[in-house]
């Protein structure tokens, strides 16, 4: 198995403003040659404005854009109220490694420009386990991260906090998703992303992009050190009597199930069916069972030669079978990353939010 994962992550923004205009705030990002950024109107009140950045992978391309953004909408007299939020999808499937950070975002800014889409050149889409994880250590530290923001992103209700029964009872995403208005929504999934909606609302550019660095350890921590990835094989029994007791069928199941197997003719003597029907039985075995789970000896593989009756073929039920899938496991205790929300972070980054805890408390 291989554990850790090549990773890089996308991250979607939407920062919510107040005091400009749709058409404003549009036509001063055109006018200054920011492209593929998408404002819209936002049906929460006293938000005037919706600014929505094309996807992008934390890059020194990716800061240099956020702050173009951010210095226009400044310029331009866009205001921050308790009504606005910034809200950051981080993707749900890795960059496919055909590319890199710098390359991605300059392509997805110009692909966004272009056709008003958002690019999507991803790989293999997290399994469940992995929001189900997020969800988890989410949660279990809301207490602190609620205090990364002001007291207006606590309890609010666009972006209400999570409820430990919901997630450890949630075996499918539906049953996970809290609903759009929560600290993490994934009405999203579907579209690719996880939404995270706790953090308030900000045109400065330094608080942006830390928040899309948090975000972007917090997802990549659970994926690469709290997980283990790739092919698994489990040993699966083949079953006793999968057909009706004392059918034609399963007496030849039964048969073909023994150590060694049974030959056309040992059928034949058994059950009174004709070779072509035996042979259809093993069609309809196959189907019941799966094709990997029923081997065909020939007629030579058992000693036999041409021209002494195709009967002499033996057919053989495996008792057990290896099953190959691809997938994740949980890591163990002795082997499995800490589920703190610090965890992975440099020091500089966490200094930073400690800091922001003391500025705010």
């Amino acid at each position: 198995m291989r554990n850790k994962m090549t990773l890089l992550l996308s991250g979607g923004i939407e920062i919510e403003t107040s005091n400009v205009s749709v058409p404003t705030v549009q036509r001063a990002l055109n006018d200054n040659g920011i492209k593929g950024c998408q404002v819209k109107p936002d049906g929460t009140p006293n938000v005037d404005a919706e600014i929505v950045l094309p996807p992008i992978v934390p890059c020194q391309v990716a800061k240099e854009y956020i702050e173009s953004v951010c210095r226009v909408l400044s310029d331009i007299g866009c205001r921050i109220n308790q009504s606005c939020g910034l809200h950051i999808h981080i993707g749900n499937a890795p960059i496919a490694d055909t590319t890199h950070a710098a390359r991605f975002t300059g392509d997805s800014i110009l692909h966004t420009e272009r056709t008003s889409n958002f690019l999507s050149q991803h790989g293999e889409t997290f399994d469940f386990q992995i929001p189900k994880d997020l969800y988890w250590r989410w949660q279990r530290q809301q207490d602190i991260i609620n205090k990364l923001f002001p007291r207006s992103r606590t309890n609010n209700r666009y972006c209400k906090p999570l409820n430990a029964t919901k997630i450890e009872n949630a075996n499918t995403i539906s049953e996970l998703n809290h609903g759009k208005f929560y600290a993490i929504n994934l009405d999203t999934w579907r579209r690719g992303t996880i939404e995270f909606r706790q953090h308030s609302g900000t045109i400065e550019a330094n608080k942006i992009w830390n928040w899309l660095l948090f975000l972007n350890n917090f997802v990549t921590w659970t994926v690469q050190n709290r997980f283990e990835h790739g092919e698994t094989s489990t040993t699966i029994e083949t079953p006793t009597a999968p057909f009706r007791n004392g059918s034609r069928v399963g007496v030849q199941y039964t048969m073909m199930r023994s150590d060694n197997g049974a030959t056309t003719r040992d059928i034949i003597d058994a059950t009174g069916c004709s070779e072509q029907r035996v042979r259809a039985a093993v069609s309809e075995i196959r189907n019941r069972v799966g094709d990997n789970a029923v081997v065909t000896h020939t007629q030579q593989s058992n000693g036999a030669r041409y021209g002494d009756g195709t009967d002499l073929t033996r057919y053989q039920v495996l008792q057990t079978i290896e099953s190959e899938a691809s997938g994740i496991t949980m890591l163990p205790e002795n082997r499995i990353g800490a589920p703190s929300i610090w965890s992975g972070l440099d020091d500089s980054q966490f200094e930073l939010w400690q800091n922001r805890i003391t500025s705010l408390r």
